[in-house]
C-alpha cells in the first residue's frame, strides 16, 4: 500500500511539474511556529489518552515548529487541473508526507448546470471549518472533534463526481464518491475516542494507538495502525446533497459508508465497518458567521468468530465567528460521546465529553497570521485507569501561533 501511494503521489507531482511553461502553474505554502502551554495529560500522539495535540505530565511551556505545508496546482486547460498538498511535521516521523493529490476535470458551463469529477486521494467534502490550505481552519487553530476525526481517519482514495444547478441566487448540488484503501477507518474513534487535532494524518503515516490498547492486547509499545489500507477489497461510498442561498447560507447532509467487512484482516490489521450521517449549516449576518455540524455513526470489528466489538459515536459543535478588517474572533462549543459494546457487555472505551474553544486572529499582512487559542476539553473515559490516571480529565491547552504564508 505504501508503495502504491508513493507511486501515485509521484505521478501527481509529475503532473504538477510537467511543462511548466505550457500550463498555469502555482503554489501556496505556509510555515507555522507555536508557543504552547500544554495539557498535563499525555497526548494521544505519545500513546496517552489526552484529548489535545500537546500534552505531557511535566506541563511546561514550550516552542515548536508545528508544520510546513505546500500546495502546488497546475491548470492544464480551462477544464483540467491537478493539486498536490505536501506537509513536513516534526511529530509525524517523516520528513515529508502527502495530505492530498488529485486531478480534477470540470467542463466550462454555458447554462445553469455544471458538473465535475476528480480522482486521486483527497478529503471528503464534509467540513465547513477546514477550508484552507493543508486542511486548516479559517477560524481557529484546532478544529472541532468532528473535523479532527475526519482529518485523522478519512481520506477518499478513489473518484468523486459532483453535479450543480445554479442561478444568480442559489446553488443546489449532489456529490457522490467511490473509494477504497480506507478499511481501518473507525479503529481510532473506537480505541481512543474523540480528540482535538489540527494535524491530519498523512497518507504514508502510521497512527499510534493508545498505550492502553497495546497493554490490553499484549502488543509492543508503540502500537501503530496504518489507516489507509485496502483489506477486504470492497468499494466504499458517500453521497451529499447541499443547498446554498446567497445572503442566507448553506445546509448539507452526507451519508458515508466504507462497507468494511469487520471479520477480514491483513496481518494484524483489521477492516472496520464504519458508516455515519453528517449534517452541516453555515449562515451569517453582517460581520458574524455561524457554523453548526452534527454527526451520528457506527463502527465495528470482529477479530474472532462471534466476537464483535461495536461502537456508536456522535458529536456536534456550534461556532460563532466575527470578522472585521484584519481581525477574526471565534468561539466554539463541542459535545461528543462514544458507546462501545462487546459480547461481555459495555466496554471501558466508552466516553462522554464536551469542549470549549476561544480563538483570536490578527492578519496585519497577507503573508502573516497571528493567532491565540485556548481550548478546554472535559471528558470521562474509564479506559484511562489502565494507565493509572483518573477516568475524568480536563485538558487545557493554550497556543500562540505565527503562520507565515507564501
Amino acid at each position: 500500500m505504501k508503495h502504491a501511494l508513493a507511486t501515485f503521489a509521484f505521478l501527481c507531482a509529475a503532473l504538477c511539474a510537467t511543462d511548466v511553461a505550457a500550463v498555469d502553474f502555482g503554489f501556496e505554502a505556509y510555515g507555522d511556529l507555536r508557543l504552547i502551554a500544554p495539557s498535563n495529560e499525555i497526548s494521544y500522539l505519545d500513546g496517552g489518552l489526552g484529548k489535545v495535540r500537546y500534552g505531557s505530565e511535566q506541563n511546561s511551556p514550550d516552542a515548536h515548529v508545528s508544520e510546513i505545508a505546500v500546495q502546488a496546482h497546475a491548470q492544464f486547460t480551462g477544464e483540467l487541473s491537478s493539486v498536490i498538498v505536501l506537509r513536513s511535521d516534526p511529530q509525524a516521523g517523516l520528513a515529508v508526507d502527502i495530505l492530498e493529490g488529485y486531478v480534477r476535470y470540470r467542463p466550462v458551463s454555458t447554462n445553469h448546470w455544471r458538473w465535475s469529477v476528480k480522482a486521486g486521494a483527497f478529503f471528503p467534502a464534509i467540513s465547513l471549518e477546514n477550508t484552507e490550505i493543508g486542511w486548516t481552519s479559517y477560524w481557529t487553530l484546532t478544529p472541532s472533534a468532528i473535523n479532527s476525526w475526519i482529518g485523522d481517519e478519512l481520506r477518499t482514495i478513489g473518484a468523486e463526481g459532483k453535479a450543480e444547478w445554479r442561478d444568480d441566487a442559489r446553488t443546489l448540488s449532489v456529490t457522490g464518491a467511490l473509494f477504497g484503501f480506507n478499511d481501518p477507518a473507525g479503529v481510532m474513534i473506537a480505541h481512543r475516542g474523540w480528540i482535538f487535532d489540527d494535524r491530519p494524518t498523512g497518507l504514508l503515516e502510521h497512527s499510534r494507538e493508545p498505550d492502553a490498547v497495546a497493554i490490553l492486547f499484549h502488543e509492543p509499545i508503540p502500537y501503530q495502525a496504518q489507516l489507509f489500507a485496502e483489506i477486504d477489497h470492497r468499494i466504499g461510498w458517500y453521497a451529499q446533497a447541499a443547498w446554498e442561498e446567497a445572503g442566507i447560507g448553506r445546509i448539507d447532509v452526507t451519508r458515508y459508508d466504507n462497507r468494511g467487512e469487520p471479520d477480514r484482516e491483513m496481518g494484524e490489521q483489521y477492516a472496520w465497518e464504519t458508516h455515519f450521517w453528517s449534517g452541516g449549516l453555515r449562515t451569517g449576518y453582517g460581520e458574524f458567521t455561524l457554523l453548526m455540524q452534527g454527526m451520528n455513526g457506527y463502527t465495528s470489528v470482529e477479530p474472532f468468530a462471534e466476537f464483535e466489538v461495536e461502537t456508536d459515536f456522535k458529536a456536534a459543535y456550534a461556532l460563532i465567528g466575527w470578522e472585521r478588517d484584519e481581525w477574526r474572533l471565534a468561539a466554539r462549543a463541542d459535545v461528543f460521546q462514544t458507546r462501545t459494546e462487546t459480547p461481555f457487555g459495555p466496554s471501558n472505551q466508552s466516553e462522554d465529553g464536551h469542549a470549549f474553544t476561544l480563538a483570536a486572529s490578527w492578519l496585519p499582512e497577507e503573508w502573516l497570521r497571528l493567532t491565540g487559542e485556548f481550548l478546554s476539553v472535559n471528558s470521562t473515559r474509564a479506559q484511562r485507569t489502565i494507565l493509572g490516571v483518573s477516568p475524568h480529565q480536563i485538558d487545557n491547552q493554550f497556543q500562540f501561533a505565527a503562520r507565515f504564508y507564501l
